[in-house]
């Protein structure tokens, strides 16, 4: 009976996955639809193909985010109320703030309209370092985000708030809010102490501890940490502790 439970369980798992990749492929076929009906200027299709993407459980990032942008194409083309093609735009924006538009293939009058609402949400800090070449961990409340390595430019959505961790071996660690204005590209600078130096002048300080951010720094240096370890070309993670013996 137990055996049987297992296998119901590892079938209806197989199944599952079946089920998504399908899902997947179905949403990658109407993607495609929907696009080339756009561009045949067939917008009620493209609509009904675009809204079928948008409505396959758990589709991928990437096909939902130009599903959104090609259904913002299509109501603005259809003359749809502005509020109408803008969420749809939004809904884009916010799957991937960083996505910019090729403006050599869609027409000017869309990209416009697709900036402004990206203006209206998104904003872009250009971090430098000195020295340069530090690894940037842009983390968010517990998650770490992406890396980088600077200098680098960080669009992100102003509506959250995101903390960044500037690392390189041999120097302190750096770990501050991330500033972001709508629609403006600020820039930064961010000067790092050699350890030895801080140690030293014993300037050593961790000021995330104060502000409540110790379980977001400490799931930013882990990260960094094993990604330092897979660089260096090492696959271990640590293990845990031997039993203690009787």
């Amino acid at each position: 009976m137990r055996q049987n439970t297992l296998w119901c369980i590892i079938l209806a798992g197989v199944l599952g996955m079946a089920s998504l990749a399908l899902g997947q492929d179905r949403a990658l076929q109407q993607l495609i639809v929907g696009k080339k009906h756009f561009w045949e200027a067939r917008f009620d299709e493209a609509a009904t193909a675009l809204k079928e993407v948008v409505g396959v459980p758990n589709v991928k990032s990437e096909y939902l985010f130009e599903a959104y942008l090609y259904l913002g194409f299509v109501l603005t083309r259809q003359q749809a109320p502005a509020s109408d093609a803008n969420e749809a735009f939004e809904q884009a924006i916010k799957i991937d703030p960083k996505r910019k538009l090729d403006e050599l293939v869609i027409p000017p009058d869309l990209t416009t309209r697709f900036n402004e609402v990206r203006d209206r949400l998104v904003g872009c800090l250009h971090v430098s370092t000195d020295p340069p070449d530090a690894k940037l961990v842009i983390v968010m409340e517990d998650s770490v985000i992406y890396t980088a390595s600077s200098p680098a430019l960080l669009c992100e959505l102003v509506t959250k708030n995101y903390e960044i961790l500037v690392t390189k071996d041999g120097y302190d660690q750096v770990f501050q809010p991330l500033q972001l204005s709508a629609g403006k590209v600020d820039s930064v600078a961010v000067t790092l102490t050699t350890s030895a130096t801080a140690h030293k002048k014993g300037k050593r300080i961790f000021p995330w501890l104060a502000r409540g951010g110790i379980v977001a720094v400490a799931g930013a240096v882990i990260y960094t940490t094993v990604l330092q370890s897979k660089e260096n070309g090492s696959d271990a993670l640590p293990t845990p502790p031997s039993r203690p013996a009787r």
